[in-house]
């Protein structure tokens, strides 16, 4: 379940948000459903509307996600839409994956020009530790919340402007043996990754594959009155028709029930 609600938002980040999302939907449904039963006359005609609720926003557009994930092709949407949420995604790939390789550069050369310490541990650098091109210096620091150290290693120029500083968060020990080349490393290793993952997601970018269950669910939820998604492939066409048929009965009987009760007040009250 969790690597399928990764799948359809956009990567770790997006995961949590859609996961924030579903549940508030679901809860604000369950709480509809369970009110239903406070009101006998109404019981069916609310629970229901919790039932349509639900299929509507959260089990039909999470479907329809997984199947653009799938092929970006099942499902046509209006052009503006299309181009423009294509050019958002776009805009935050480019802002958020500019200063990845600039940044793995500066920390490679860091280490290349410190190689004679690359093997001191981080207790070694509480003393000042010059360099043919940098003077570096750590801090240790009690992490109160989480009952653990912090560790700071401070580098600085020549002129002792600061240029770069690292932080490490571990028990004593940990952290005192731990050596100044491997948080390097570490650094560079999680830069790395982190290209990675914005080199696949330019991949699915550049096959329109850049919808998500967030950024669908608006037009999944107004397409009924607007059309601004129609679907392509056979399995689309089956789903969305199934989608919008048990929308249509389910809508219709609710608001037919409370029509009908409205209208049984209204002759109750003139006849009283």
């Amino acid at each position: 379940m969790i690597l399928t609600l990764i799948n359809i938002s956009f990567g770790i980040g997006e995961f949590f948000s859609t996961t924030f999302l579903i549940l508030i939907i679901l809860s604000s449904c369950a709480y509809l459903y369970r009110i239903s039963k406070k009101y006998q006359k109404s019981k069916y005609a609310i629970s229901s509307l919790a039932i349509m609720l639900t299929l509507h926003l959260v089990a039909f557009p999470f479907l329809y996600t997984l199947m653009l994930k799938s092929n970006p092709n099942s499902f046509e949407f209006k052009t503006a839409i299309h181009d423009n949420r294509k050019q958002i995604v776009l805009n935050e790939w480019i802002d958020d994956s500019k200063d990845i390789p600039s940044q793995i550069k500066s920390l490679e050369n860091i280490k290349l020009a410190n190689y004679t310490i690359l093997n001191k541990s981080l207790k070694e650098l509480e003393q000042l530790t010059f360099t043919e091109h940098h003077i570096l210096h750590s801090v240790f620091d009690l992490n109160i919340p989480g009952r653990n150290f912090m560790a700071t290693i401070y580098i600085f120029d020549k002129k002792g402007v600061l240029t770069r500083k690292f932080t490490k968060a571990g028990d004593q020990n940990e952290l005192d043996s731990m050596k100044f080349g491997s948080v390097i490393t570490h650094d560079i290793n999680y830069l790395k990754d982190k290209l990675h993952y914005y080199k696949v997601k330019k991949v699915e970018l550049d096959k329109n594959n850049f919808w998500t269950y967030a950024t669908l669910l608006p037009y999944s939820a107004s397409s009924l009155f607007t059309g601004n998604m129609s679907p392509l492939t056979p399995i689309a066409n089956i789903f969305y028709t199934i989608h919008y048929i048990i929308i249509y009965c389910i809508g219709i009987g609710v608001f037919l029930h409370f029509l009908i009760r409205n209208l049984e007040l209204i002759i109750r009250n003139r006849k009283s």
